[in-house]
């Protein structure tokens, strides 16, 4: 197995455990990677339409674990199908969007919900759920809801940090409800996926099919609810008008509705008394941080799953050292197998050691960033929520751009353009990439104020 093929596996590993079955068929799935140099990723798509839809959704992940990857940072350039001579090809940025009709987009709409797929993953069963105490009350919730759906704990509200295996034992209600009842129709579907589609329907004037399809279903599996605090709170005719009257129609109807969060439904923004009070009307189960067995038991299970030769020693070391969630446990045995295997090599303490090492310093090194930011913020008088925001202001504007150009000139901190971005309120890399430049130019062409970044940089890196 080559790089590019190992990546291609640790991007649709991440992929599945952030997108829907239906992105990772229709979206992810179509693409291929062609070659990586210097400077560029080339990503060969079926269309411009792909293109946009990776830049707008996948980009970030894409140049996160690039650069954890290879090392580097690195500029995707994306490859339509029938394009030939991929080397001399504009990035997407660079790119001209093809336009595509409204009959193409509205038959793309329907045939989502033509499609009978639950988009349920089926490794997410309860036989591969490691149960441990911090989720022993969620997965004996969901045992419970499994066998008399809709009549107690509904909703069934999950919440807790990321990668603690909420995904996995939601989506094991659905693989067992759907083995129980092979008849039933159960739909797994992300808040960002379910506000993508309801705001298409509008576009393309099937609204009705939209609504037929969601209020139809028996189990409803909503994940990461948090993200409807971006697009709700904005009255009638909206995604949360939308998500309303589909919670309470299948309430009304007794079928099965469970969520899962990264926070207790209280403590999510924007959302209205009135799916507050329906969102807490059920059962809400924290699930916590597995403890040192439970990690140990997992890790277990993981080793034994991808087949990957590691002592008992080795694996206690890494559960003593990484107590933070399942996701990143499962991180450092993909990396550990992965290495194994390129180098055809045993893995050793020592190789996890130095992993683990210098996971730890690039936690460090984002605390330190995050320092800087406030230093900066102080410094000239705005506030690191507005550094963060989309606000326009010139003063606001300057700061942020400063923020970036010094983050990323230190060689101490080894940030990515997209860790920058995602520092500073999720600008994409292009954001970053802009505004390092003008700061540069503005530095060799103003004596004052290359006098005043090079205080400023004394001060914050001394």
């Amino acid at each position: 197995m080559d790089l590019l093929d190992e990546f291609w596996k640790i991007l649709l590993h991440h992929f599945e455990k952030t997108n829907s079955d239906f992105t990772i068929k229709h979206w992810i799935m179509p693409a291929k990677l062609l070659k990586f140099d210097q400077n560029y990723l080339y990503i060969q798509v079926p269309s411009q339409t792909y293109a946009n839809f990776w830049e707008d959704n996948l980009l970030t992940d894409v140049m996160e674990r690039g650069y954890d990857y290879f090392r580097k940072s690195f500029e995707p350039k994306f490859i339509i199908s029938d394009e030939q001579d991929f080397s001399a090809k504009p990035s997407i940025m660079e790119s001209t969007p093809q336009i595509h009709t409204n009959e193409e987009t509205k038959e793309v709409t329907q045939n989502i919900y033509l499609e009978d797929d639950s988009l349920l993953n089926p490794k997410y069963t309860f036989d591969s759920f490691i149960i441990g105490k911090g989720n022993q009350m969620a997965h004996a919730a969901a045992l419970v809801v499994c066998e008399r759906p809709g009549q107690l704990y509904n909703p069934l509200f999950f919440y807790g940090g990321v990668g603690l295996g909420k995904t996995h034992l939601m989506q094991a209600i659905g693989n067992q409800y759907k083995l129980l009842n092979p008849n039933a129709r159960v739909k797994y579907v992300t808040s960002e996926a379910f506000t993508n589609e309801m705001i298409t329907s509008l576009r393309t004037n099937t609204q009705q099919e939209f609504r037929d399809y969601y209020r139809n279903v028996d189990l409803l599996l909503v994940d990461d609810i948090q993200f409807f605090e971006k697009v709700f709170g904005r009255g009638e005719g909206t995604v949360e008008e939308e998500f309303f009257h589909t919670f309470n129609k299948l309430q009304e109807l007794g079928k099965q509705i469970i969520m899962i969060s990264d926070r207790y439904p209280k403590e999510i923004k924007n959302l209205s008394k009135r799916l507050e009070s329906r969102f807490l009307s059920g059962l809400s189960v924290e699930i916590q941080q597995p403890g040192f067995e439970t990690r140990m038991m997992i890790l277990r299970n993981i080793a034994q799953t991808q087949e990957i030769e590691i002592s008992d020693s080795i694996l206690e070391y890494i559960s003593d050292s990484v107590h933070t969630n399942v996701r990143e446990l499962e991180g450092i045995l993909t990396h550990l197998n992965a290495r194994s295997k390129l180098l055809n090599e045993k893995i050793t303490l020592e190789q996890v050691q130095e992993m683990i090492s210098n996971n730890a310093k690039r936690e460090e090194s984002k605390v330190s960033a995050k320092k800087v930011i406030e230093m900066i913020s102080t410094e000239y008088n705005i506030s690191v929520a507005d550094m963060k925001s989309k606000k326009r202001l010139r003063k606001i504007v300057d700061t942020r751009q400063i923020t970036m150009y010094l983050l990323k000139n230190n060689d101490k901190l080894g940030l990515s353009l997209t860790a920058i971005g995602g520092l500073l309120g999720g600008k994409d890399h292009s954001t970053v990439i802009s505004s390092i430049r003008k700061i540069e130019a503005k530095v060799n062409e103003d004596v004052a104020f290359r006098k005043e970044i090079e205080t400023l940089r004394r001060k914050i890196f001394r």
